[in-house]
């Protein structure tokens, strides 16, 4: 079930999986056969699209930090790049595939040192206590280094149409933020200057729909209330967000 806070209206599951369940869940889907896990050319152009958005922010490579790096696939393109890029995964069996489909070596803890830009993508949801974690890698940045965060838009119009079957809703999501939750979030850990970042809007697909009458009035009637509702978001399946520690 998902629950929601009244004053902040940030989303979580309650009850909440156990951390051995948690681990268990992350090392199966880190071994299935889901195309998530085998898709390589896939995730590598996810993570070059990732690295075009850390370099538009700092076009000169410096140290990275990626927390929750998975296979290690953003992590060997910032390598690429020219970065001195570490990584910190918690699943033994996504590190193992880190070293066998990348050749890099990932850590199970935060390790030494100070960072020009520390990543988080698709990472914080997964966090049962994301505050004192976000806290910890403020103090890791260098002074006006940058957080960039990738999560679910919980006031994506998507997310009202399919309802219990919204696509984001997993056993390990612990959290589902919207623009300005996630934005609390981030400033309660000490960080500034909140900025969504430009993402490509998802709309309806009217072709398809128009051959089931009902639904497609459906969508269009749930897209344009949450276009009025969250003009500058409700298109955003996910969003993509940068802060800064202060310098």
């Amino acid at each position: 079930m998902v629950a929601e806070c009244v004053d902040c209206r940030l989303a979580y599951q309650t009850p909440r999986p156990s951390q051995e369940a948690f681990i268990a869940y992350m090392n199966w889907r880190w071994s299935s056969a889901g195309g998530y896990v085998t898709d390589n050319p896939q995730q590598r152009d996810v993570a070059r699209r990732q690295m075009a958005i850390v370099s538009a922010r700092h076009p000169s490579p410096g140290h990275l930090l990626d927390f929750g790096a998975g296979s290690g696939t953003f992590v060997k393109a910032a390598l690429d790049a020219g970065w001195q890029a570490a990584g910190v995964e918690h699943s033994p069996v996504a590190l193992q595939k880190a070293s066998d489909d990348c050749g890099v070596n990932l850590s199970m803890d935060v390790p030494d040192g100070w960072f020009d830009v520390i990543t988080l993508w698709d990472v914080i949801e997964h966090l049962k206590d994301p505050l004192p974690l976000l806290t910890r890698l403020n103090g890791c940045l260098k002074p006006g280094g940058t957080l960039i965060v990738e999560t679910g838009n919980y006031e994506s119009w998507m997310r009202i149409a399919q309802g219990d079957q919204w696509g984001l809703y997993l056993l390990d999501h612990h959290y589902y933020f919207s623009p300005a939750s996630l934005e609390e979030t981030l400033h309660r850990a000490g960080f500034v200057d909140f900025q969504l970042l430009p993402a490509k809007s998802v709309r309806p697909r009217w072709r398809g729909l128009l051959r089931r009458p009902l639904k497609a009035v459906r969508s269009w009637r749930i897209w344009k209330e949450a276009r009025r509702t969250w003009l500058d978001h409700a298109g955003m399946h996910e969003m993509i967000a940068a802060v800064r520690r202060p310098s």
